[in-house]
């Protein structure tokens, strides 16, 4: 990551979602979005299913038929000169509803990636994806993970492989939070690769994950972490080789 040369911001948008309503989470993807604009974020990722909260057993009627429910955040991605990369259920055809992130670019289509390690019990709603995904931002490739993904050293390893200098994971993290911190940092550190992780900061699916979304830098070293119970944004600024993070609580 040192040797690259270019500026990139990139925020962890951390929230408590409310059950199964796009519409009243969209609300905060927008006030989030705003609040990186102001900062000047050019990347911003959202928790695992952030559209939706984590609702397992609402994910077939809750899946995206088309990308009309994502028209507001392209239309903020364009405004804002903006990557924005926000969790949903995916419908896949003959077979159950992923696990998705959706990376919404500015004047591009939108791509999609599947979660490909489900937790336990996940696989009676879902089905797993097949391929990591990187992409490029401002001369920065940047690799994508969903929770669980994470926890499988292959995957981190295999979107290195595929070019990937930062690793993002969107999660819903409770009590196995220390652990899926620990695993990010040693991806950091092992691979010069910062590392961010966005967590919820409140009940969804029947959990209570304990917010504290955070950044590590290409050493492994945490340099931004938010409180536990506060709609934030845990910020990374890349600059020339250079890794620096800053936390952004919102008032609502």
């Amino acid at each position: 990551m040192g040797s690259i040369q270019g500026k990139l911001k990139i925020a962890a948008a951390q929230f408590a979602p409310v059950r199964g309503c796009i519409e009243e989470n969209m609300r905060y993807h927008e006030l989030l979005i705003a609040s990186a604009a102001s900062a000047g974020v050019n990347l911003i990722f959202f928790p695992e299913l952030s559209l939706t909260g984590y609702e397992p057993e609402m994910a077939e009627q809750l899946a995206l038929a088309d990308e009309s429910c994502l028209r507001p955040l392209q239309r903020l991605a364009e405004k804002q000169d903006m990557v924005i990369i926000a969790g949903a259920p995916l419908n896949v055809k003959g077979r159950k509803p992923a696990i998705g992130a959706c990376v919404i670019s500015s004047k591009q289509p939108i791509s999609y990636y599947r979660k490909m390690y489900l937790h336990p019990g996940e696989s009676d709603y879902f089905s797993a994806g097949e391929a990591e995904c990187v992409f490029t931002v401002r001369n920065f490739n940047v690799g994508v993970a969903i929770c669980a993904d994470a926890g499988q050293p292959m995957h981190a390893e295999r979107t290195v492989h595929m070019g990937a200098d930062i690793y993002l994971n969107s999660v819903l993290s409770a009590g196995g939070y220390d652990k899926d911190a620990s695993l990010l940092q040693s991806y950091a550190k092992r691979y010069a690769m910062p590392t961010l992780m966005a967590n919820y900061c409140g009940p969804s699916g029947g959990w209570k994950p304990v917010g504290k979304s955070a950044a590590w830098n290409e050493k492994g070293e945490r340099i931004a972490q938010a409180p536990e119970d506060r709609a934030a944004l845990v910020i990374m600024d890349l600059q020339d080789g250079k890794c620096s993070g800053q936390v952004i609580c919102l008032s609502k």
